[in-house]
């Protein structure tokens, strides 16, 4: 009775599949959807988790792997600011952000906490962006790569890495970004990377972690 009821639908419904695959993964609380806070993402119309706590714009294996191994003895800069830095915040000892949007960082600016310097610089091309990591003097043990010009941004990060250090770049399926990902690998960087949907994102995305031996992420 129960199988010819389930035929009497596909025939009744011809996307009877659609609806199958709306109910398994929008309405049952336990679907990937619910766990990740894709839903909740897509109603905030920001990125993040189940929660509604801030996570990156960046894949979901990408955001639970850097979750997992990011720990509070991390100094991380990243170009680009946002949700994603309120994330690594929680989650390291200091983050120092780069953006080229002014009005954008000053709302960033309102909740970001006391481990954050925010900095303001123009987006150029090869120019004063790419070397901010360079203003502090520092040495970084992550770099997010995430905003403007990011051929150039991982050239530069590569020069501001500890012994340990490691960058991360989002979106690196991207065709114009291959030069960067070459650049990284002719110096010596092993190369890994995860693919999936983004925070209430639709298609495949691809985030490449560059790293050496002995890394600040145990790889």
């Amino acid at each position: 009775m129960k199988l010819a009821s389930k035929q009497m639908l596909k025939r009744a419904f011809p996307q009877y599949y659609q609806y199958k695959a709306f109910r398994m993964l929008v309405v049952h609380s336990d679907s990937y959807l619910h766990q990740t806070g894709w839903l909740k993402s897509l109603e905030q119309k920001a990125p993040v988790d189940q929660t509604g706590a801030a996570v990156p714009w960046m894949n979901y294996p990408a955001v639970k792997f850097l979750q997992d191994r990011l720990v509070k003895d991390l100094n991380l800069f990243e170009f680009g600011s946002g949700h994603s830095t309120a994330f690594y915040a929680r989650l390291v000892h200091h983050v120092t952000a780069v953006e080229s949007d002014e009005a954008w960082l000053r709302l960033v600016r309102q909740s970001v906490p006391e481990n954050v310097a925010l900095i303001y610089q123009a987006g150029d091309l090869d120019g004063k962006y790419c070397r901010a990591i360079h203003l502090s003097g520092r040495k970084y043990d992550v770099v997010i790569v995430d905003g403007r010009d990011r051929v150039n941004c991982i050239r530069q990060s590569l020069e501001a890495l500890s012994p340990r250090g490691v960058v991360v770049l989002d979106d690196s399926q991207r065709e114009q970004y291959a030069e960067g990902i070459r650049d990284a690998q002719g110096r010596g960087f092993y190369t890994l990377f995860f693919e999936g949907l983004k925070p209430g994102g639709s298609a495949t995305e691809r985030t490449t972690i560059f790293y050496r031996r002995d890394n600040c992420l145990g790889l």
